[in-house]
């Protein structure tokens, strides 16, 4: 491993670059963020594992475990979307229910024919009291991609529907027109429009889908194929109601309010709506529309929605792939802040870049390259939000809530390849200072993995406190941290990308000693259990 990078500002605009990754030492952990408790350690205790839950030979994608109260009895329980199963533990491990996808659980077969990529979307989305399940996939044989259950693994009325004839990686759950219930957001693969919001009974929101509308009074509206959990929400204009934004294969992404009409732009650019706006990394030819310089594209980048730099506003924390006007070919990541108008903080006048990719290819046998995904909370005590993302040149990049770049830490190789997840953001030992903690994954067959994969914590200045070799080829998908059994102690659940054989598939929970749950602000795939990627103001 490279370990923690001590990095200062080198003043220049692209921050990030492989001088900065190349130079250093690792940081002395920051004054802690969080209150601390009593019960909590005198130290980060290494994660045990518990138990592997039972299951079949199921593989997973990027579904990160949902940690949700789902049978009633006042524990967490585990959502897990395995392939074309979805699985539901309770708190202790003990299968709930399963059921195959576009099947409801009393009359479901073993398995489906088609693959869940993202993680599921859980909560009360109706407000009835009752937990609700949102899944998609690609199209079956009957073209089905988008699924809601009930608590007991009942298909709801209206359920499963089809969107277009693509493969739907990005699901969420937001109440974004503010009647009080959650709608089901997502963006499929492929041409556009890719985003389209759904009611709960199956039918299209009102203006959904929608690109048409912000063709006019001037600027495009691009809207094609999002390919990694691309789509969240939050309250972006400060009217109180979730707005929708998107991410996809294109130089640029979309901001809609919850009845489809887009967010506006700033005056200063050419563009009128947000979903106009082309990434280019100079301001000045973003706001003219075109020229020739450094773009990203989102084609992998989950979006988050958060206050960054504590000024009462939420802006919109990307993860692009960088490009050039000239070049498609892939230059690495670069790390974006942006303000719902498309303007940019102090700090984040051009976007942070990575060093080149490590790979970018296909790496075949179902493992994908390491994806962008942000994570956000305060590492260091100070006001506004440090960001953490993997990039594509295996280093996990921490950034201040300014935009300097605070410390990387290297898990990657390119051959054999190790990848890594979205990480995670909680207190492990209860003394207010946050832990790093995510986990690495290995290319190879499956269950035959050419170099061994680990769960890894960081402190919060990205020193190493524990490496611990996961089973097989480890996990591609964010792992998930609660109180399951309400002892006060924190559990981690992980669901690997092979399954164990026999009758072991591949859900394990770990006990956390010493942790509790007074710092939790990072605690599964995407921020929270309906994946919105959004952190609401205090």
């Amino acid at each position: 491993m490279l370990g923690a990078i001590a990095c200062a500002d080198d003043g220049q605009e692209g921050g990030g670059d492989e001088s900065q990754a190349d130079a250093g030492e690792p940081i002395e952990p920051p004054p802690p963020s969080c209150d601390a408790v009593s019960s909590g350690s005198a130290e980060v205790l290494a994660p045990v594992l518990r138990a592997t839950l039972p299951g079949s030979w199921d593989e997973n994608w990027l579904a990160s475990p949902a940690l949700v109260d789902v049978n009633g009895d006042g524990l967490l329980d585990i959502v897990a979307p395995r392939h074309s199963v979805l699985y539901v533990y309770d708190h202790a491990g003990a299968l709930l229910w399963q059921t195959a996808w576009s099947h409801s659980a009393s009359d479901s077969p073993e398995h489906g024919t088609v693959r869940m990529w993202p993680s599921a979307a859980v909560g009360d989305l109706d407000g009835d009291g009752d937990v609700e399940i949102a899944v998609s996939a690609h199209p079956d044989d009957a073209g089905l991609n988008v699924a809601v259950y009930d608590h007991g693994g009942e298909l709801l009325p209206g359920w499963p529907q089809a969107y277009a004839d693509a493969e739907v990686r990005s699901i969420a759950a937001a109440d974004v027109d503010g009647d009080g219930a959650h709608e089901i957001l997502i963006t499929k693969q492929a041409s556009g429009p890719a985003t389209n919001v759904f009611e709960l009974d199956g039918t299209h929101a009102s203006g959904w889908p929608q690109v048409g509308e912000c063709t006019a009074p001037e600027g495009d509206c691009i809207d094609y194929g999002g390919f990694n959990q691309n789509i969240g929400a939050g309250d972006l204009d400060g009217d109180g109601v979730l707005d929708v934004v998107s991410t996809y294969d294109a130089i640029g992404f979309g901001a809609w309010r919850g009845d489809g009409t887009p967010l506006e732009a700033h005056p200063d650019f050419a563009d009128s709506w947000v979903t106009g706006v082309e990434a280019y990394h100079d301001l000045a030819l973003a706001m003219q529309g075109w020229g020739e310089g450094d773009r990203s594209e989102f084609t992998y980048s989950p979006p988050v929605i958060a206050d960054i730099d504590a000024d009462g506003e939420h802006e919109i924390v990307l993860g692009g792939d960088h490009e050039h006007s000239a070049s498609t070919d892939n230059q690495g990541v670069s790390t974006w802040v942006l303000n719902a108008d498309m303007t940019r903080p102090e700090g984040w006048a051009w976007p942070k870049d990575s060093g080149p990719p490590l790979v970018y290819d296909n790496l075949g046998h179902n493992i994908v390259p390491t994806y962008p995904a942000p994570s956000v909370g305060d590492l260091d005590g100070e006001p506004g939000l440090e960001i953490l993302i993997p990039a594509y040149d295996g280093l996990l990049y921490a950034y201040r809530s300014g935009g300097e770049l605070m410390w990387t830490y290297g898990f990657g190789s390119q051959s054999p390849f190790v990848g890594a997840s979205e990480a995670l953001i909680v207190d492990l030992s209860g003394d207010g200072s946050p832990e790093v903690l995510f986990t690495t994954y290995a290319s190879g067959e499956p269950r035959m993995p050419e170099a061994p994969a680990h769960l890894i914590v960081l402190d919060a200045g990205g020193n190493e406190l524990h490496e611990i070799e996961l089973a097989h080829r480890g996990s591609m998908a964010a792992p998930s941290v609660a109180d399951l059994d309400g002892d006060g102690q924190l559990e981690l659940v992980i669901s690997l990308k092979d399954a164990l054989g026999g009758p072991d598939g591949g859900v394990q929970i770990w006990d956390l000693p010493g942790s509790a749950d007074n710092c939790v602000l990072w605690g599964t795939g995407r921020g929270d259990a309906l994946r919105t990627g959004y952190v609401p103001a205090d």
